[in-house]
């Protein structure tokens, strides 16, 4: 499983969470089968984006509401979010973390037609930060097998220590976020 393509999980787990909400996936992700992708990486992932959801989904949405994402800002607001979960460090209720956020963030794409055009712009900028900034971490931590058998073996506890500080990252960047969209409406007055 070591030549895993990021592309192909982060499209199967938007696809994913598209079709959870009732919408049709357009990405590649939803359409064929990728071999480059192992169906255990993927389920797992799933299933692990699902129970966070399942523990904090108002949470997640009300974060990515309070975003005020429009196609100008979504890109610059969605990387302010992603670099504040990840300031303080990787690990892989972070990672997580990440493609429940992102996901979350399509959903809330698709559900207004001039945004809906963004899924697959997040899609890119989710696979450029696992490309980039991640790629290193998960390689160095034994690659998304490593993340399989940790899953596997720790359920029950990956959430519990690492969501107070996801809880406050997203707070404080959405925060943040909406501070900017202040200072840009006074400096226009």
């Amino acid at each position: 499983m070591a030549n895993v393509s990021n592309r192909s999980i982060v499209e199967k787990y938007i696809c994913h969470k598209l079709s959870k909400r009732g919408y049709v996936c357009g990405l590649n992700g939803g359409q064929r089968e990728n071999a480059s992708s192992p169906r255990l990486i993927r389920a797992v992932l799933r299933e692990a984006g699902d129970e966070l959801e399942r523990l904090y989904q108002r949470d997640f949405t009300e974060m990515s509401r309070q975003l005020y994402l429009t196609s100008t800002t979504a890109k610059t607001r969605f990387a302010e979010v992603i670099d504040e979960l990840f300031r303080d460090g990787v690990n892989w209720g972070r990672i997580i973390a990440f493609f429940e956020f992102g996901g979350t963030v399509c959903v809330e794409c698709a559900s207004n037609e001039e945004m809906s055009t963004q899924v697959a712009s997040i899609a890119e900028w989710m696979t450029e930060y696992l490309n980039g900034p991640l790629n290193s971490w998960i390689e160095e931590n034994g690659g998304w097998d490593a993340f399989v058998e940790l899953y596997d073996r720790q359920k029950e506890t990956v959430f519990t220590c690492y969501w107070p500080s996801i809880k406050t990252v997203f707070g404080l960047a959405a925060l943040g976020a909406a501070s900017l969209t202040i200072g840009a409406y006074l400096a226009q007055k």
